[in-house]
């Protein structure tokens, strides 16, 4: 399997070049012809007729988004600073780990990167079972970077760290205490808002950078087991690792950059 694996990403690689080289780039190891050098001929045309049209398109508008004017468009019932502000009460309603069930919608769901969704009575549920202020007596949480998306009116967005130390079990995981110290990386999370202003979407657990603290890149409850010693046996609450699919993937990739290297210097 890997060998096919290897052979495919050669011959993809090798198509792509030959369509490169039908523009007017070169091809080191591959040439075409006959029904081949159509087919690279007439992708060229198609190619050109379509930089063509778009030469007589409107120009773009600028790549920076105008957040004032796309908020005003969204009008949605409740203002930014309205949504911004039930945002943080959700979160202190229970110290930032799950929320008060009265401020949840019956539609809710709940979503991670790799859990969910979770209807509201599950979520309540494996929210309730999770003793975390008893496993991290002295965890602070910090929230930050509060803001509506211009995009989704209804959504606000927010950024999670939080740091502690693990003294007491952290039930039904652990019975005993590990003494190890938990420092999350910054995770991106995001509420989303009825018009009654009870929440209808919950996501957290989107790592921005994985080399921050000490979770190896994970978030939510998967990264705050791995970050004391006592992660779940499955692929999807340990470390990112490349697999072996990739590193072939990368390694054909890297050889025939260096083959398109030597082949340019000689030219």
């Amino acid at each position: 399997k890997m060998l096919r694996f290897a052979v495919f990403a050669i011959v993809a690689i090798g198509h792509a070049a030959a369509f490169s080289a039908g523009a007017g780039g070169t091809v080191p190891f591959a040439t075409t012809s006959g029904a081949a050098s159509n087919c690279v001929r007439a992708r060229v045309k198609r190619t050109l007729a379509c930089s063509l049209s778009m030469s007589n398109t409107p120009a773009l508008k600028s790549i920076i988004v105008d957040e004032e004017s796309m908020l005003k468009e969204q009008n949605f019932a409740l203002a930014p600073a309205v949504l911004i502000q039930k945002s943080k009460n959700f979160l202190e309603s229970r110290g930032g780990f799950g929320a008060d069930p009265a401020l949840l919608a019956d539609t809710f769901q709940f979503m991670g990167p790799v859990v969910g969704p979770l209807s509201k009575d599950a979520f309540v549920t494996a929210i309730g079972g999770v003793d975390m202020k008893t496993a991290f007596p002295d965890f602070q949480g910090e929230f930050y970077n509060f803001h509506v998306d211009p995009f989704e009116g209804n959504r606000v967005w927010y950024t999670a760290r939080g740091r502690g130390t693990n003294t007491g079990p952290l039930k039904p995981f652990t019975t005993t205490a590990t003494d190890m110290p938990l420092v999350n990386p910054p995770q991106a999370c995001s509420l989303t808002f009825n018009e009654e202003g009870l929440v209808i979407k919950y996501t957290i657990g989107y790592i921005m950078d994985r080399t921050v603290g000490n979770t190896g890149g994970l978030g939510g409850l998967y990264g705050v087991l791995y970050a004391i010693g006592k992660p779940l046996p499955f692929p999807e609450a340990r470390p990112w690792s490349m697999s072996t699919r990739y590193k072939i993937f990368n390694a054909v990739g890297g050889f025939l950059q260096r083959l398109q290297k030597k082949s340019e210097a000689k030219n």
